[in-house]
């Protein structure tokens, strides 16, 4: 039996080493969508301190407001800041055009009076605060509103806005409490009578202490960057893809009468589904080690971040996960096969289902960033186990243990599918 497997093994080999196309579809294809795709969502995948938006202020104010303003906003590097000059400063239509153009993701103008604003504003607290302990202080009636304006390109995301929006809010809170600071300082020493140090607000009194949950919780393993995401994710992909080539030889063989020499041979079934499986598992773990090689040494030519791979024997649970992996991706590849009759719809059911199965599953996006109901459908799709075995290992740093929830399913996924295949395939050698 072992012989006869070998022989379909062979087989399908030399099929594959002839068909170059097929080739390239499942080596060069591969290792292309995962340098494309961990570019193109590199950016998502940043921190919003490296995006750089890009405002446009107006500063009408030309007061304290203003200059804290701005300061406040270079200092949290988020931004690249481009001030209006003096002679366009009153041009409403100009300001908001380059906005609606998209010259400009945000527009802020900061009105005139804000600085009065926030005087009278400290002044009518520390009256209040004092009110009981001076001789009817005369408290101050505050103007109108006033407010810094924000105007945002309808293109630009819910996120950027409110990042801008809660820096403004971050850097206004903090003039509002260095004013108040300074305006107190001086009543102390109207009332007193000496000299005080200046007051300076405080940065917060209880700190953020953060750490990963894994057992490395520094250096680059633990940050779920685009490389991190997209080369186990696309890894995955690739090797379900296979899908396309394995049941579009199925159905070639059978369509072109060698399905009928071979059911001449001795051996059955299940044998000819065995070798066909451990052929394209051996291309699925080729194609495995190609493309992690891809994200150690070529992504970081393109600006990004090398994958880091584990230790020896976090490799050996990839190894481990790996051949799980091919071999429910096989599986399916086997089950496509036997309940296609054209080549045609083999691709077709097989394209289709696989992208289907990785849109649900965490491929293109991370699955906790899913709504409920989807995060609920992704995790029953075989590509989002694959990607959980994948993320164990290399980023939560689990054990084989540990890995059993995911390879499990994955096991109980490829022998259905098997069982399904061979009763199929049973079927149609029979008529």
């Amino acid at each position: 039996m072992i012989h006869r497997i070998a022989v379909h093994i062979r087989k399908e080999i030399l099929l594959l080493l002839r068909d170059r196309a097929g080739l390239a579809l499942l080596y060069l294809m591969p290792a292309a969508l995962v340098s494309i795709m961990a570019i193109i969502q590199d950016a998502p995948f940043k921190d919003f301190s490296d995006k750089q938006i890009s405002l446009l202020v107006r500063d009408l104010d030309k007061g304290p407001v203003g200059q804290g303003l701005l300061k406040g906003l270079e200092t949290a590097g988020s931004f690249r800041i481009t001030t209006v000059p003096p002679a366009e400063l009153e041009d409403d239509g100009a300001f908001e055009e380059r906005i609606r153009k998209g010259e400009h993701q945000v527009g802020i103008t900061i009105p005139v009076g804000s600085s009065e604003r926030l005087e009278e504003g400290a002044t009518l607290v520390l009256g209040e605060l004092f009110a009981g302990l001076e001789e009817a202080p005369a408290i101050p009636t505050i103007s109108d509103s006033v407010s810094v304006h924000l105007l945002v390109d309808p293109a630009v995301k819910h996120a950027f806005r409110a990042l801008v929006r809660g820096t403004v809010q971050r850097v206004l809170a903090g003039l509002s409490s260095e004013r108040l600071l300074m305006d107190l300082r001086s009543k102390m020493e109207d009332m007193t009578g000496a000299e005080m140090p200046p007051l300076k607000a405080p940065g917060p009194f209880i700190g953020i202490a953060q750490d990963m949950a894994t057992a490395e919780i520094s250096g680059s393993k633990v940050a779920f960057d685009s490389t991190q995401h997209n080369v186990p994710a696309w890894t995955v992909f690739a090797m379900f893809f296979t899908v396309v080539l394995l049941a579009g030889n199925m159905v070639g063989e059978r369509r072109s009468g060698c399905m009928i020499r071979l059911l001449t041979m001795p051996g059955g079934t299940g044998e000819r589904i065995a070798g066909r499986m451990i052929a394209y598992l051996l291309v699925g773990i080729t194609q495995t080690a190609l493309l992690l090689l891809v994200g150690v040494f070529l992504l970081p030519l393109f600006g990004l971040s090398a994958l880091v791979l584990p230790g020896a024997i976090g490799l050996v649970h990839l190894a481990v996960a790996v051949v799980v992996i091919g071999t429910a991706s096989t599986a399916y590849g086997v089950l496509v096969g036997s309940l296609s009759s054209t080549q045609q719809r083999s691709a077709v059911l097989g394209a289709t289902t696989v992208v289907i199965f990785s849109a649900i599953g965490g491929i293109w996006v991370p699955l906790y960033i899913m709504p409920g109901p989807m995060r609920s459908l992704g995790s029953w799709s075989p590509l989002n186990w694959s990607m959980e075995a994948f993320n164990t290992v290399l980023l939560r740093n689990g054990d084989l243990l540990e890995l059993m929830p995911a390879l499990l399913p994955l096991l109980a996924f490829a022998a259905a599918c098997v069982c399904v295949a061979i009763v199929m395939e049973r079927l149609a050698s029979s008529r």
